[in-house]
């Protein structure tokens, strides 16, 4: 956990030096981690991509940029890919409050919280309520804790609901439940890319007017 956290921090800092104030979110935020953890820095507004891109290469470079709709009826978003499994993320059209409440079930800091080594509670893939403790974490199942999940989480019982349904539909089909993924070439930008997209699906377009 230690050097994942040293790695978002210096990833955080280098973006807010450069006007993308960001958080991150997930086991680094909640403290379960894994070998298999990876890294995910979100910047929660709309911002001009291609000074992203930019800003994030000065750092290292990008190994690929790929534009994701998690589900018909979700805000897509950008990814730069540093590595295989670390991203820096930012939404294509502004989150609405459900989108929002996402980063909070699963547990999200700032970078200023980041340098003070706070951990937040959140809901892990397996449906569980992370809780930090001194010496560790516990989890709940969150079926069974349900009202403890939205006192703690301090989200509305019908963000936990939607977000429940989601994860529980991705088991039942053994897929990631990703609606569409779509990877940019060198030439293409995620403006353009998100336009296609935007010409194809009429759920994309109703949302991006929300």
């Amino acid at each position: 956990m230690r050097k994942l956290r040293e790695r978002a921090l210096a990833v955080m800092e280098h973006l807010e030096k450069h006007g993308f104030p960001s958080m991150v979110y997930g086991s680094i935020a909640r403290g379960d981690v894994t070998p298999e953890s990876d890294l995910d820095v979100f910047i929660p507004r709309v911002v001009p991509m291609q000074l992203l891109e930019y800003t994030v290469s000065l750092l290292q470079p990008i190994q690929k940029r790929v534009l994701v709709q998690a589900t018909p009826y979700y805000a897509a978003k950008a990814y730069l890919y540093l590595n295989d499994r670390d991203t820096v993320s930012a939404p294509m059209v502004p989150l609405n409050r459900d989108e929002e409440g996402f980063y909070m079930l699963a547990g999200s800091l700032t970078v200023e919280e980041l340098r003070q080594n706070v951990r937040k509670p959140g809901i892990n893939k397996s449906l569980n309520l992370v809780i930090p403790t001194d010496f560790g974490h516990v989890e709940k199942p969150l079926a069974s804790n349900f009202e403890e999940a939205v006192r703690v989480l301090r989200v509305s019982p019908d963000i936990i609901t939607a977000r429940m349904k989601v994860l529980l539909k991705r088991r039942e089909k053994g897929r990631t439940g990703v609606f569409q993924s779509v990877q940019l070439g060198e030439d293409s930008s995620f403006e353009e890319a998100f336009r296609r997209l935007l010409a194809k699906s009429v759920a994309l377009r109703k949302r991006a007017l929300q």
